[in-house]
This record gives structure tokens, C-alpha cells and sequence, in this order.
């Protein structure tokens, strides 16, 4: 005779609470920390932009967002051309104009930290990134052989812009070569980007929220 297997008993409703209290405490746990209040203070970033774009000034929200997050601020730089070019497709173009001006100037920015503020602020942010002195100094060579390759690259690959733009300006690097490298290469980036939104915009939506941790809708 088959053995009939007895039912599962649902979990009580105190133990549901207590693995909901256990993920709250965590999460509070975390966000406490120095990690979590820079997290904090970037969500709440993004979201004021948000409410900056929705009251008609999308460009210029947009653009802000980019010279912050070219220069000093970290986090992804599609954090608000990618929502609100899928919000409204056919501006998505011009949108990615504002973006790639914003990085132009951000990294502009970062490159004079690198010229003239190099020890109160450039280093501070290196260290912020992980990138120590010995890192630096290992680099050194590299950006003197190949410094404007390189900010193109850091354009267009996971390589951090801002902070090879920090470098470009602590090592020297010509600023005529550097711009050139910067434009082409944001440009490009945001040109292409621009036309992304457009034909796999929901793909890229869902990696930013991977990225930000929450739902950009949560953000508004």
C-alpha cells in the first residue's frame, strides 16, 4: 500500500514576522553603515532629479547628473537618461545630448581635480575608488605612453572615467589630447546609448535597477 506523506503545516504567522524583522534589521544594519549612507544619499540624488526632470526640465536634470557622476559622484551614468528615454522614446536622442555634454564637462572637471587639486581632493577620491598610491604609481607609466588611449577606452569600457580623468590631470597629460579622447569618446557612448533606448531600453532598465538596487519607479 503507497505511503501518503502528511501534509505540511504552514509556517505560523510569528515566524513569517520574525524572518521579515531578521531582513529589516539587516538592511537597517547595512544602510548604518559608511557604504550605506553614501548609498543613501545617492538614491536620494537621483530621485530629486527625477522630480527636477518630471517638471519639464529633463535636459538639464539629465545633464547635471552627468557632470556630477563624470567628476566625484559615483554610480552608473545611465541613472536618469535610460528612464526617462524610455519614458518618452523619441526624445531619447536629444536626452543622450544633454548626457554626453554633462560627462564632457564632468570629466573636464575631474581632470582639473587631477591638474591643480591633485593631494586635498584627487587622492581622497582614488582612495575612495581603491585606487592607493602604489596603484597610481604603477599606472603612471601606462598614462604617460598611452594617457589619451586610455580616456578613450575608460569611455567605452568598465574602467572608471572619472578616475583615469584624474589621473590624465596628475600625470600631465595634454589637454588637447585628453579632449579630443573625451569628446570622441562620449560622444560615441552616448550617441550609441541614445539609439539603445530605443530598440533594448527594457533590458537596460532592468540592469540599472539590479545596479541601484530598487525599481526606478520607486525613486519618483
Amino acid at each position: 500500500m503507497p505511503r501518503v506523506s502528511a501534509p505540511t503545516a504552514p509556517d505560523p504567522p510569528h515566524a513569517a514576522a520574525s524572518v521579515d524583522a531578521g531582513t529589516d534589521a539587516a538592511v537597517e544594519q547595512r544602510d548604518r553603515r559608511p557604504a550605506g549612507r553614501v548609498r543613501r544619499a545617492l538614491l536620494a540624488l537621483v530621485a530629486r532629479l527625477h522630480r527636477w526632470a518630471e517638471s519639464g526640465h529633463a535636459g538639464k536634470a539629465v545633464l547635471t547628473w552627468n557632470a556630477l557622476q563624470g567628476s566625484v559622484v559615483p554610480g552608473p551614468s545611465e541613472a536618469l537618461l535610460l528612464p526617462l528615454g524610455l519614458a518618452d522614446p523619441p526624445k531619447a536622442p536629444r536626452l543622450a545630448v544633454w548626457a554626453a555634454a554633462g560627462a564632457m564637462l564632468g570629466g573636464i572637471a575631474a581632470y582639473a581635480i587631477g591638474r591643480w587639486a591633485f593631494e586635498p581632493v584627487g587622492e581622497p577620491l582614488l582612495a575612495l575608488f581603491g585606487v592607493g598610491p602604489a596603484r597610481f604609481a604603477q599606472l603612471a607609466g601606462l598614462f604617460r605612453e598611452r594617457g589619451a588611449l586610455l580616456v578613450l577606452l575608460s569611455t567605452m569600457s568598465p574602467l572608471s572615467t572619472k578616475l583615469i580623468c584624474i589621473g590624465a590631470g596628475a600625470l600631465g597629460l595634454p589637454f588637447p589630447a585628453f579632449a579630443g579622447a573625451l569628446v570622441v569618446g562620449r560622444g560615441a557612448r552616448f550617441a550609441a546609448l541614445g539609439w539603445l533606448v530605443r530598440v533594448a531600453g527594457h533590458r537596460m532598465l532592468a540592469t540599472l535597477e539590479r545596479r541601484l538596487g530598487r525599481r526606478v519607479d520607486d525613486l519618483r
